[in-house]
């Protein structure tokens, strides 16, 4: 081989080498598009249905309502003691005074 001849396959060499790392470094980018656009799709598949899950808790657990809505009156809720006379007139009902024992 003279000296021409082992230049230039060094050359070629050096030429495969960088194709070669080139191609590998598409392909890998192009894996990692692939592999994260797969990953989101099942994150999102997940979230979905959790979200879906924690929704139909939260409206056994707070009613049709949701939180805001958990305290408000219901129809056959119990509509409360009917209001005393006086009460209604504006008048203090009076403690009951309480005897005390001497001992």
């Amino acid at each position: 081989m003279t000296p021409a001849e082992a230049i230039e396959a060094a050359a070629a060499a050096g030429a495969e080498t960088r194709y070669r790392l080139q191609f590998a470094r598409e392909m890998y980018e192009a894996g990692r598009r692939d592999a994260e656009a797969a990953a989101a799709l099942r994150y999102d598949g997940l979230t979905r249905e959790s979200d879906e899950a924690l929704a139909a808790v939260n409206d056994r657990r707070w009613g049709p309502g949701g939180r805001a809505h958990f305290a408000d009156p219901r129809p056959g809720d119990f509509p409360g003691r009917a209001a005393r006379p006086e009460a209604e007139a504006g008048q203090p009902e009076p403690e009951p005074e309480t005897e005390l024992e001497v001992v």
